[in-house]
């Protein structure tokens, strides 16, 4: 469900941003074009400085250490999380299979007595539907 949600909210976004731009295009004019280009100049200083090297080797590997370990804590994180969920469902289940009414014997409900038949007849399957 969640899979489909977030599909379908990307896909409109794509849309929205097309039609954005293609509005841009017709009427040629941005839209807060100022304040894009700032942003795209501090984005591209700040990956200059990054790939290029102004900031020291051992600041850029603990940086990604320190990356690896937060995603690794947040991965670990929703496990534990899927576990905590996951148990009681299952005690849950076991229990629901456990305690399900069993028929024993008893007469099928009138509801089955009802349509039994007429399915004997018209499926083929049985020897007096044959």
């Amino acid at each position: 469900m969640w899979a489909a949600i977030t599909f379908f909210v990307s896909l409109v976004l794509m849309i929205a941003y097309v039609l954005f731009r293609m509005e841009e295009e017709k009427r040629g004019v941005k839209v807060w074009a100022h304040a894009r280009e700032e942003a795209d100049q501090h984005v591209l200083h700040a990956y200059r400085t990054a790939v290029m090297g102004d900031i020291p080797h051992h600041f850029r590997t603990e940086f990604l250490k320190l990356g690896h370990a937060i995603s690794h804590a947040i991965v670990v994180l929703a496990v534990q999380v899927l576990r905590a969920i996951e148990r009681p469902l299952s005690r849950l289940s076991h229990q629901m299979r456990r305690n399900a009414p069993v028929g024993n014997g008893k007469e099928p409900s009138q509801f089955l007595k009802t349509i039994t038949p007429d399915k004997k007849k018209e499926d083929g399957t049985t020897i007096e539907g044959q």
